[in-house]
């Protein structure tokens, strides 16, 4: 089965106090599609300008990554700049040229409409996000990601597409931003009492992630062995590990999720590992199922 995910497609310049790398191949669908090709067929939806090189489309594919919805426009490819002052920190952003995505318009291809039940939203305009709901059947099981930017400026697009979600991943930064809220406890409470979603990961960095839902909450830890180089990527990686663990479930459950977010931080924990997808590029399953089996352990989630 396949997961379709929307969101950008990128060259970045970044720097950390490990080094810099100036125009690598990232964005939220390539950092996703990447970690979700273990357990799945990721399907792109996403476009790139005439400076995008045709090759990395081939590596893709081999990959078993769909990239019939990666339109290449007339223009240059999405790009941002950023710079880590530590690893620990959010980035200081030094430009961004939205260029062809800044006209981007996601169209689900009708092959992809076949033979999927998830799909994920990455941190893209609440509009879009919105078109592509739109377009969908009830029957999708729909993950969804955003950002301070929309947060702060497209709040009622936002509200709009969080009433039609059923799993929304967010940093706890960007959670106080919606909810008002100083404390964990309030937003959480918030969360459920405004909008229908059932599942909320809140993503800590370091810390690990929360999973609540109306009920409960638990806690999964990140991998403690990573040598972190560059972070950018690794809540879309998460994300990527995540869904295509629950691709391969009969039921999206509580205790699935958990699973689905220990393979998923697993996957994160390499992306960090080198600067942009240098690592989970080349990853392999074993190296993967080792680090799953570990936090797994330590998660105390059989």
């Amino acid at each position: 089965m396949s997961i379709i995910v929307v969101g950008s497609t990128a060259f970045d310049d970044i720097e950390t106090p490990k080094g810099k790398r100036d125009r690598i191949i990232g964005g939220s669908c390539i950092y996703f599609s990447l970690a979700a090709c273990f357990r799945s067929n990721p399907r792109i939806v996403s476009v790139v300008g005439k400076d995008f090189s045709k090759n990395f489309f081939k590596e893709l594919n081999k990959k078993g990554i769909d990239t019939s919805g990666l339109l290449v426009k007339d223009g240059k490819t999405f790009s941002w700049g950023g710079k880590y002052k530590s690893i620990s920190e959010d980035p200081e952003t030094k430009f961004t040229n939205l260029n062809v995505f800044e006209n981007f318009l996601p169209i689900i291809p009708t092959s992809y409409k076949l033979k999927n039940k998830i799909v994920f939203l990455a941190n893209i305009d609440p509009d879009l996000q919105n078109k592509v709901l739109d377009s969908l059947d009830s029957k999708k099981f729909i993950g969804m990601d955003t950002m301070n930017f929309w947060i702060n400026s497209k709040r009622k697009s936002l509200d709009r597409a969080f009433e039609r979600i059923n799993l929304l991943t967010i940093n706890e930064l960007e959670l106080g931003l919606i909810t008002k809220k100083k404390s964990l406890e309030k937003s959480l409470e918030y969360i459920f009492n405004r909008y229908p979603i059932k599942f909320l990961v809140v993503k800590k960095g370091s810390s690990g992630s929360l999973l609540a839902t109306r009920n409960s909450l638990n806690w999964i830890p990140c991998y403690p062995f990573a040598k972190m180089i560059d972070p950018t990527g690794a809540g879309d990686s998460f994300a990527g590990g995540l869904f295509s663990f629950l691709n391969n479930v009969n039921s999206f459950d509580k205790k699935n999720i958990l699973l689905g977010m220990i393979y998923g931080s697993a996957i994160a924990s390499f992306t960090i590992e080198s600067f942009g997808t240098n690592k989970i590029f080349n990853l392999s399953k074993k190296e993967i199922d080792n680090r799953y089996k570990l936090l797994k352990k330590i998660a105390k989630i059989i």
